[in-house]
């Protein structure tokens, strides 16, 4: 009970500090992947036909199933499995590698995690912590993996958009899905409401969020690779 009193207080404490700017201010997180971010016009959003992101041939495989298959890649050691990762400071992954647990113990936390299935020759697992979330992504020849904090889209499966927010700032990350390298922005007080994609070109619709001394608004966002 304590627990939830202090972060519903540190929640109001973050929405009043926010309220005091109602800017659109886009915070680069990693740039591993030459990536560029421009407002459009409503106009220009609106003119692209909607292709609703998804993954290519999804389909559902269990934690027995991929770790049987794969079993060099999904080794379960202490509760947790463990992937090669590009280490990226910049969004918080500072070793060579990203985790999977399953624990509930006092001096380690909560962590949770649940395999989805298979997309693009990646497995997709859901993580949940005390604190946060996410999603990995592990490339099924190699063991390679890159993690988002939202659910990654793909259309093309070339690039992979995902976009969640945390506690008020909106993260949105662009993944090679070859190399796993990633370009990642934080927008804070405001959050994604659509998006659109036309050859590894995405464009966001974002609304403006927990800014109570702000008046409401939208705004467009063109995300894509540089090269």
């Amino acid at each position: 009970m304590k627990i939830k009193l202090i972060l519903i207080f540190l929640f109001t404490i973050v929405q009043i500090s926010w309220s005091q700017d109602c800017d659109f201010e886009i915070r680069n997180l990693s740039n591993i992947l030459e990536g560029n971010s421009e407002l459009i016009d409503k106009s220009e959003y609106e003119k692209i036909v909607r292709i609703s992101e998804k993954f290519i041939d999804f389909k559902p495989k269990s934690e027995f199933e991929l770790s049987k298959k794969y079993p060099r890649i999904f080794k379960l050691k202490d509760s947790c499995y463990t992937f090669s990762a590009n280490p990226n400071i910049g969004i918080g992954i500072k070793k060579p590698e990203l985790k999977a647990c399953k624990y509930l113990l006092e001096e380690k936390g909560y962590s949770n995690y649940e395999f989805k299935g298979t997309y693009c020759g990646n497995a997709l697992i859901e993580i949940s912590e005390f604190e946060g979330w996410g999603f990995l992504s592990i490339d099924l020849k190699n063991g390679h993996t890159f993690s988002t904090m939202g659910k990654p889209l793909t259309s093309q499966g070339e690039t992979a958009i995902s976009y969640s927010n945390y506690y008020g700032e909106e993260e949105i990350a662009l993944t090679d899905l070859k190399t796993k390298k990633q370009y990642v922005i934080g927008i804070e007080g405001w959050t994604t409401l659509e998006s659109k994609v036309i050859k590894n070109k995405y464009y966001l619709k974002l609304e403006s969020d927990f800014q109570t001394k702000c008046k409401k608004e939208m705004k467009y966002l063109k995300v894509e690779r540089k090269n």
